[in-house]
């Protein structure tokens, strides 16, 4: 095989090999694992102010850690969202929205006012009990739910000096430590 011909097959297996070596070092020890992605990337230094704030929003417990990309990736992105192992997820609302209507992120209105945050309603592909089989003839079950958290309005993301126009935080069905994150998803949401 010539060089022409393997280099492309090797920079991809670098790639995934990257991403996925770059999933779960610090995010498996904390209770909480925040994955933060927005369009422009988000630097170190930003990550860690983001995770020093939060922790002391919390507490000492749950244990959090935020992990970010300095730059804005949909191969690793969806890497993040399939791995399983963030509680939360914060991500640009198109991104957020595009997910969401496959119906694999957690409904909110038990916890939250829908609306009180009316941009993360969305209409999205219910999903049958485990188990119970597939009519794969008839349409997917659709209902709007809330999925995601706006924070454009987030006192978290201001006191911090971030503007949250256009970025979602929301929580996926493999997400690990659900209650755990869901109480500081609720942090993370105070306007």
């Amino acid at each position: 095989m010539t060089q022409k011909r393997w280099l492309p097959a090797a920079l991809l297996l670098l790639l995934i090999t990257v991403l996925a070596a770059g999933c779960g070092k610090d995010e498996a020890k904390a209770d909480v694992s925040v994955f933060f992605m927005n369009k422009e990337g988000t630097s170190t230094e930003n990550a860690v102010k983001l995770q020093e704030s939060l922790i002391a929003l919390v507490g000492p417990a749950p244990s959090i850690s935020i992990s970010t990309s300095p730059i804005f990736s949909a191969e690793k992105m969806i890497v993040e969202l399939g791995y399983g192992g963030h509680g939360i997820f914060i991500l640009p609302e198109e991104q957020f929205k595009n997910f969401a209507k496959s119906g694999s992120f957690l409904p909110l209105d038990e916890h939250f006012k829908p609306e009180d945050y009316s941009e993360g309603i969305v209409e999205a592909e219910i999903q049958p009990p485990d188990g119970q089989k597939v009519d794969k003839t008839a349409p997917p079950k659709m209902e709007k739910h809330l999925y995601g958290i706006p924070l454009q309005h987030s006192k978290w993301f201001k006191d911090n000096g971030f503007n949250g126009n256009g970025l979602v935080a929301f929580m996926a069905e493999n997400s690990r430590n659900p209650e755990l994150s869901l109480e500081v998803l609720k942090k993370i949401a105070v306007k």
